[in-house]
């Protein structure tokens, strides 16, 4: 599915609706920043580590072919991103011509198989240089994100899964991960923020756990 972002990245109210459409459903825990007292401690702040490219992967440059690419986004006319599959691996891909060419654009985000934590099955965009794949409803515990267009990447591993990422109009990322549930298995999602293009996330006790 292509989907056309603006330009400039989503404000804080996004977070919000993105909370709205892909949590619908869950439990509240809370409304004011205490998640009960049976509910699992969120981690206060989640160093991310460099992603390195495994061996015998595909190449950052290798061409894609459109029937390869799942989910995409682009930012403007001309510049996309997306996940694609590529033998047993996912791996970052993107366009500088409107979609008609696309090619890998760093190392393999998960290894099928033998990275089930680190499955990433959505992605999003903040600009034409900060991308970032997250496990989405069904995927896993990490969030993967490069600022700097694709010459490095960083995963953080916030949750037992990571359910949303949203950006504001600065470059600050949210993301929202989903936690060990409480006494009688009630999940907990906790929100985490992000100022230095996904390499350190801190959770946000502003806005709490739902």
């Amino acid at each position: 599915m292509r989907q056309l972002l603006l330009s400039h990245a989503f404000p804080r109210i996004a977070l919000g609706l993105a909370i709205a459409a892909g949590l619908a459903g869950s439990h509240l825990a809370a409304s004011s920043g205490a998640a009960g007292p049976s509910a699992a401690t969120p981690t206060a702040s989640v160093t991310a580590t460099a992603i390195a490219r495994t061996p015998n992967t595909r190449r950052p440059g290798t061409p894609v072919r459109q029937s390869q690419l799942g989910h995409r986004v682009f930012v403007d006319a001309r510049h996309g991103f997306a996940l694609a599959s590529l033998g047993q691996a996912q791996y970052p891909a993107a366009t500088q011509d409107g979609g008609r060419t696309w090619r890998i654009d760093g190392p393999a985000l998960h290894l099928n198989a033998a990275q089930a934590p680190l499955v990433v099955l959505s992605v999003g965009a903040a600009s034409k240089r900060t991308w970032f794949a997250f496990g989405g409803p069904g995927g896993g515990q990490a969030v993967d994100v490069t600022s700097d267009g694709g010459k490095h990447w960083w995963r953080a591993i916030l949750g037992e899964v990571v359910l949303a990422v949203v950006a504001e109009e600065d470059g600050k990322l949210f993301a929202v991960a989903q936690g060990a549930g409480g006494s009688g298995g009630t999940a907990v999602n906790w929100v985490y923020a992000s100022s230095d293009g996904g390499r350190h996330w801190r959770y946000d006790d502003r806005l709490g756990a739902v």
